[in-house]
C-alpha cells in the first residue's frame, strides 16, 4: 500500500544509495592512493606492521648512507696507500743503486728526499669527510682522533623491540703511515729476511735474452754449472746449499731447462733434508717475492740472535757466485748479506714511515745516506734496505686490512640494498591495492550509483502519483 507519512521505497533506495556511495568513496581512495590500507582504520594490524617496516627501512637507508661514507674513506686511504707503495718501491731501487761502487750517495739522497716528501704529501692529502687514516695525531689532547673508528654496517630489531646496530671497525693504528704523537705500541716478532737484488729470471743463468724463446726463464744445469752458498742463523745453525745437476735431479724434469720453481724446490729440499745438529729444517724457507727475487725467510724471531740470517758464497764454488741466483756481484766469497729479525715486545713508535728503527737510527721518512761511506757505510746501507723491505711488508699488510674492510663494506652495502627491497615488497603485500580489481569495482559502483539515484527518484515520485487521484 502507499502511505503519505512513510515512503518505505524511498527509504530503502536512500539506504542503498548511501551504501554504494560509501563503497565508491573507499574504492576511489584506493585507486587514487594505490593503497588498500592507508590508515589504521582500514586494517589496524596491517597498518601497524607496515609502519614498523617503513621505520626499519628509514634506518636501513641511514645505514646505507653511513656505508657510503665509510667506503669513500676506505677508498681514499687505499688509493693513498697504493701511491705510497709505488714510492716505496722506487725508494728501494734508489737504495739498491747506492750499493754499487762509485755511486755518489749524496746525489742519490736528493732523489730519496724528493720521494720522502712526496709520500708525506700523499698521506697528508688522503682525507675523506674529515677523516685521514694515513697521517694522524694520536695525542690524548686530540679529541677528534679515533684509533678504531666504526662504520655503521647493519640494523636489526629484536622481538621485544630492542634496536641494535652492527659496525665495521677500522684499525687505524695498524695502517697509519705518519703520527705526530709517539706512543707505546705492541710489536710482534718479525722474521729475518734476505732478499736478492735481481729477479731470478732476470739473471744471466736464466737466459733472459736467449735467442731461443723456450730457453728464457730457465737455467741449464745439465753440465758442470754449479752454485754453492751457505745459509747461517744467528744461533750458528748452518746449511750449505749446492745447485748442480746432482742436487737438481730429483726436483727438475729437464736439467737443460730448470725453472725457478724447481730451483726453489731443490733449495728447500736441501734445507729440510739436512739432519746435522745445525740443521735449518723448519727455520728457513726459500721463496720468490712479488717481483721474482729469491728470498730467504726465517721463522718469526724469538730473539735478536736466532732471528739473524746470513747468506754467503762458498769459496769453492767453481767460479759461480750468488749473482747466478740474483744476489748481485757485490756478494763475493768473503762478503755476506745479513737480515735481522726483531723481538716481540712493546716499543715507542709512530706510524709505519716515521717510526725510528733502533738498528739504523732512521725512520723511513728520515733516511739520509749522503754521509754513509766505507765498509761501515755499506753495512748501515744494507740495514736500511732491510728496514725498507720490512716497511714494504707492513704496507702490504695494511693494504690487505684495508682491502678486507672495503670488501666487507661493499658486501654489506649490497646486502642492505637487497634487504630494503625485500622490506618494500613486504609493505606492498600488506597495504598495496590491486589496481585492476579496484578499477573494475569502481566502474561497477558508478553504475550501481546511477541506478540507485534513479530508484530513489522513482520512489519519491510515488507520492505525486497518489495526489493525482484527488484532482
Amino acid at each position: 500500500m502507499s502511505s503519505l507519512l512513510t515512503n518505505t521505497s524511498a527509504m530503502t533506495a536512500l539506504t542503498t544509495l548511501k551504501s554504494i556511495n560509501a563503497q565508491l568513496d573507499a574504492t576511489s581512495n584506493r585507486v587514487s592512493t594505490g593503497q588498500r590500507v592507508s590508515s589504521a582504520a582500514d586494517n589496524a594490524a596491517y597498518w601497524s606492521i607496515a609502519t614498523t617496516v617503513r621505520t626499519d627501512n628509514a634506518s636501513l637507508s641511514a645505514v646505507k648512507d653511513s656505508l657510503g661514507i665509510g667506503a669513500s674513506a676506505v677508498d681514499t686511504a687505499y688509493n693513498g696507500l697504493n701511491s705510497i707503495l709505488s714510492d716505496m718501491q722506487n725508494l728501494r731501487l734508489k737504495l739498491q743503486t747506492a750499493m754499487q761502487p762509485g755511486v755518489d750517495r749524496a746525489k742519490v739522497q736528493v732523489e730519496i728526499k724528493n720521494i720522502q716528501d712526496k709520500m708525506k704529501a700523499t698521506a697528508d692529502s688522503s682525507t675523506s669527510s674529515g677523516q685521514n687514516w694515513l697521517s694522524v695525531n694520536s695525542a690524548a689532547t686530540n679529541t677528534s682522533y679515533q684509533a678504531k673508528p666504526n662504520v655503521v654496517a647493519g640494523f636489526s630489531r629484536a622481538a621485544d623491540g630492542l634496536v641494535t646496530f652492527s659496525t665495521i671497525s677500522i684499525d687505524v693504528n695498524a695502517i697509519k703511515f705518519y703520527d705526530l704523537n709517539a706512543s707505546s705500541i705492541t710489536t710482534a716478532a718479525t722474521a729475518g729476511q734476505v732478499y736478492g737484488s735481481t729477479s731470478l729470471t732476470g739473471t744471466a743463468a736464466f737466459r733472459p735474452g736467449d735467442a731461443a724463446v723456450a730457453n728464457r726463464g730457465t737455467a741449464d744445469f745439465s753440465g758442470t754449472n754449479e752454485v754453492a752458498f751457505n745459509l747461517t742463523l744467528g744461533d750458528g745453525s748452518t746449511a750449505k746449499i749446492v745447485l748442480n745437476k746432482d742436487t737438481l735431479a730429483s726436483a727438475a724434469v729437464n736439467l737443460k731447462f730448470v725453472t725457478t720453481t724447481e730451483v726453489l724446490d731443490a733449495i728447500n729440499n736441501q734445507i729440510s733434508a739436512d739432519t746435522d745438529a745445525t740443521a735449518l729444517a723448519g727455520k728457513v724457507k726459500a721463496s720468490l717475492d712479488t717481483t721474482g727475487r729469491l728470498t730467504f725467510t726465517t721463522a718469526a724471531a724469538t730473539s735478536g740472535t736466532t732471528g739473524q740470517l746470513t747468506i754467503q758464497n762458498v769459496a769453492a764454488s767453481t767460479g759461480n757466485t750468488l749473482v747466478d741466483v740474483g744476489f748481485g756481484t757485490g756478494i763475493a766469497a768473503t762478503d755476506a748479506r745479513i737480515g735481522n729479525g726483531t723481538n716481540a715486545g712493546t716499543s715507542t713508535g709512530r706510524g709505519i714511515l716515521d717510526t725510528v728503527d733502533s738498528s739504523t737510527t732512521f725512520s723511513i721518512s728520515s733516511i739520509d745516506i749522503s754521509n754513509l761511506v766505507g765498509t761501515d757505510g755499506d753495512t748501515k746501507l744494507n740495514g736500511i734496505i732491510t728496514q725498507v723491505e720490512r716497511a714494504l711488508a707492513k704496507i702490504a699488510d695494511a693494504g690487505t686490512k684495508l682491502g678486507a674492510n672495503k670488501t666487507q663494506i661493499d658486501g654489506q652495502k649490497s646486502f642492505v640494498d637487497t634487504l630494503m627491497k625485500a622490506n618494500d615488497r613486504t609493505i606492498g603485500t600488506l597495504v598495496d591495492a590491486d589496481i585492476e580489481e579496484e578499477s573494475t569495482k569502481l566502474k561497477a559502483l558508478q553504475t550501481q550509483q546511477q541506478l540507485a539515484v534513479q530508484s530513489l527518484s522513482i520512489a519519491n515520485s510515488n507520492g505525486q502519483n497518489v495526489l493525482s487521484l484527488f484532482r
